[in-house]
């Protein structure tokens, strides 16, 4: 499957809201209380759009993953013990891919995809954070070398705060 990135667009987004839906629901129906009919929403994801920064995964037109990268971290990660404090990072929001598509490899292409841009952008490390409640993507970032360095509990419950040394 060849699938190309490209910053999203705003005549994507009943598409990219689309795909959070399939994404929350999946997540659901798994036990996985993540996200929520509540977040992420259209004003969160238009706001994303609106500022360049949500990026999509399309294979023959379709939208099949999308993730923000910035710079933009929540209080709560001041409160992280970071392992390259000094660096320069970005920090990776919302990834998501299609439940349509699981276990085929797809968010190790996205992360892959992640790394390199962040490289080719003069990025140092990745920060991000995930559920706790979430083994797939506890598993999939530990796998690509991401460290836990914190903790942050939000309203959905406690999340794990990671990094990676580019």
């Amino acid at each position: 499957m060849k699938l190309t990135f490209r910053k999203a667009k705003t005549e994507d987004l009943p598409q990219v809201i689309s795909l959070y839906k399939a994404v929350v629901n999946n997540m659901i129906n798994s036990g996985i209380n993540q996200w929520s009919d509540e977040y992420p929403n259209k004003v969160v994801l238009s706001a994303d759009i609106e500022a360049g920064e949500l990026i999509v995964g399309v294979n023959n037109g379709e939208i099949l993953t999308a993730y923000v990268m910035n710079c933009d971290a929540d209080p709560d990660y001041y409160n992280a013990d970071w392992q390259y404090p000094d660096a320069k990072w970005c920090v990776v929001h919302r990834l998501c891919v299609s439940p349509t598509y699981h276990r085929q490899g797809l968010a190790t292409k996205v992360m892959e995809y992640v790394e390199q841009t962040a490289k080719e952008e003069g990025f140092d490390s990745i920060h991000l954070d995930t559920f706790s409640g979430n083994p797939k993507a506890l598993s999939l970032y530990h796998k690509l070398g991401f460290v836990d360095v914190g903790e942050a509990f939000w309203a959905r419950g406690r999340f794990v705060i990671m990094e990676k040394k580019l």
